[in-house]
Formats: structure tokens, C-alpha cells, sequence
């Protein structure tokens, strides 16, 4: 695999995987455990938002550290695609491979809640577009996610046998 910054989805599947590949995991991962760290994620991606449940605090607003829980959201979601690596799901990775290049925006106002149900439902393409639309809302672009994933990415490779098993 050549490393190098990724530049559609298909290249942050692979870079996740070769993370993932060289974490050396206490336990296995299940799916489950996927869902609930991509959950954690996007909450944590909310309290930097500045529509933060946390109504009783007070925070200052910083777009870099909401982009980089932004960026996380997409670590995990790229694992939990990368975890479904068989013959029978590769029409779905297509279609949200597919659907992040389109940058396709719903009608609807995007939210993380409804990012949360398809993930939790299972309905991972529908959860891909909702993520895209997301990100837009937030007024990033998927050169943003490239650009942060990328350096993000580098740092967490860093961090195996560190700070990480």
C-alpha cells in the first residue's frame, strides 16, 4: 500500500485500515464496539460545535478542535465500513464511496441524531449521506476531511505502542 494523503474515500478506507491493521487491540472489535466509539465521537464532534448540548457551559468555540472531532467521526466511521470487508457488503462501500465523492445534500437540515439512528439501524449509506450533508452544514468540504484525516492519521500512527497498546 502506498501511504500518502488520501484523496477520495476509497484511500481513507485504506489508510483506516492499515491503522487499524497495527493497533494491537486488547480484546477483538466487534461491530458493536465500532458503533459505540463512532457514537462517542459524534457527541464529543457536538460539544465543539457551538450548538453544544451542554446548554450550562460555557466554551469558547474553536473551528480547529471541531473539525478535528469532525475528522474522528470519519476514523470511525471508515472502520466500521472497513469491519464489513467482504464480497457481499462491497455494493455498499461502492455506494458510500460514490456518495461522498457526489457531495449530495438532503432536503432535509442535516443532523447528528439522524447521523446516530442510521449508523445504529445499520443503514450505512443513508449515514453516509447524512455525514456529507453534515459536513457541508458545518461548512467544511471533503478537502478539509482529506487535509485533517491526513494529519490526523499521521499523529495516531505515532501514538501505537505509546499511548495505545
Amino acid at each position: 500500500m502506498e501511504i500518502k494523503k488520501p484523496k477520495n474515500f476509497r484511500d481513507i478506507l485504506s489508510l483506516q485500515k492499515y491503522l487499524d491493521d497495527n493497533i494491537n487491540n486488547i480484546r477483538t472489535r466487534t461491530f458493536e464496539d465500532i458503533k459505540m466509539s463512532l457514537i462517542a465521537e459524534c457527541v464529543e464532534f457536538n460539544e465543539e460545535t457551538m450548538f453544544s448540548h451542554k446548554t450550562w457551559k460555557t466554551k469558547e468555540y474553536r473551528r480547529d478542535k471541531e473539525l478535528e472531532e469532525l475528522t474522528d467521526v470519519y476514523f470511525f466511521f471508515a472502520q466500521l465500513i472497513n469491519y464489513l470487508d467482504d464480497d457481499k457488503n462491497e455494493a455498499l462501500k461502492e455506494a458510500i464511496c460514490f456518495s461522498f465523492e457526489e457531495k449530495y445534500i438532503h432536503t432535509d437540515e442535516p443532523d447528528i441524531l439522524r447521523f446516530i439512528h442510521y449508523v445504529y439501524t445499520d443503514k450505512l449509506a443513508i449515514a453516509m449521506d447524512e455525514l456529507i450533508a453534515i459536513t457541508y452544514q458545518y461548512n467544511y468540504t471533503t478537502d478539509n476531511i482529506f487535509n485533517s484525516y491526513w494529519v490526523k492519521w499521521k499523529k495516531n500512527m505515532k501514538r501505537i505502542g505509546k499511548e495505545w497498546n
